[in-house]
């Protein structure tokens, strides 16, 4: 019997049409792979979707993704990836996008050394300015943290982050930090990777955060939990990560999801469907 009520609460839903094709499909021919994308969600449980657009480009398309689907809430913010494109006008052009209709959050946003396509102090000067648009229009941040522990907690303590909490987005991280972003009021989110057999030290941290600060999200199209490594990841995978949850902490796959739903809810302010 399926779950029930399952939010997936972070899924870049916008890339799934035509992923890792030459060429993408037309925007009507993708928001119609987006319905059977959904309608495959929903079959397994997941009724609500949580969908960043982390560049400028992408704030429009998320946007129309967001008021096609009522299942879909937006969230926009400048990856570290694309932090160079960060500038003077940037804190405008993202509050502007923020008022928007069925737009719940701020994010993703945050610093990345692994790939360092920005360079680290535009990384970190795009993370503390929009940590401050955060809190002047007052919506919670979703945060991306990779080979950066030291600076992102940081940054967040220093630039008031807790005033709106958060969510720790697909969180791969220390224990260290996974207990000190808790401790800063945020949520920790799992993703497709904690089904990986080499994530036992990953599970280990998922064991020592309370359900009740815990989310699950797939971050699709990447991260596809087995039995679908290497292919595209979509919502209704997340309830493999839901199903790991409930065997690290001994509690019923339908509990969990109903636990981190009612987090994913009350963290991005969505309606109990």
């Amino acid at each position: 019997m399926p779950l029930r009520g399952v939010v997936d609460s972070h899924c870049h839903l916008d890339q799934l049409p035509g992923w890792r094709a030459e060429v993408r499909p037309e925007p009507e021919a993708a928001l119609s792979e987006i319905a059977e994308i959904l309608d495959r969600a929903a079959e397994a449980g997941v009724v609500q979707t949580v969908v960043p657009g982390c560049a400028w480009p992408d704030f429009g398309p998320v946007a129309i993704i967001a008021e096609r689907f009522p299942a879909v809430w937006a969230a926009f913010g400048i990856h570290p990836h694309d932090a160079a494109t960060w500038d003077s006008d940037g804190p405008q052009r993202l509050a502007r996008a923020l008022a928007g209709p069925r737009t719940q959050a701020v994010g993703e946003i945050g610093l990345d050394y692994h790939y360092n396509f920005s360079l680290p102090e535009a990384q970190r000067e795009a993370f503390r300015a929009q940590i401050r648009v955060a809190r002047d229009i007052g919506k919670p941040l979703i945060v991306h943290t990779r080979e950066a522990e030291a600076d992102t907690l940081e940054i967040m303590r220093a630039e008031g982050a807790g005033e709106v909490g958060g969510v720790m987005h697909c969180f791969t991280g220390t224990r260290d930090l996974a207990l000190a972003c808790v401790d800063l009021g945020f949520h920790v989110s799992f993703s497709g990777v904690l089904c990986f057999p080499k994530s036992a030290d990953l599970r280990e941290v998922a064991r020592a955060i309370p359900l009740e600060r815990t989310l699950v999200e797939t971050d699709a199209p990447y991260l596809a939990p087995p039995p679908h490594r290497g292919r595209r990841n979509e919502p209704a995978y997340v309830v493999a990560v839901i199903e790991a949850l409930a065997g690290i902490h001994g509690r019923p796959a339908e509990e969990v999801a109903e636990i981190t739903a009612r987090n994913a809810r009350v963290l991005f302010g969505l309606p109990t469907p």
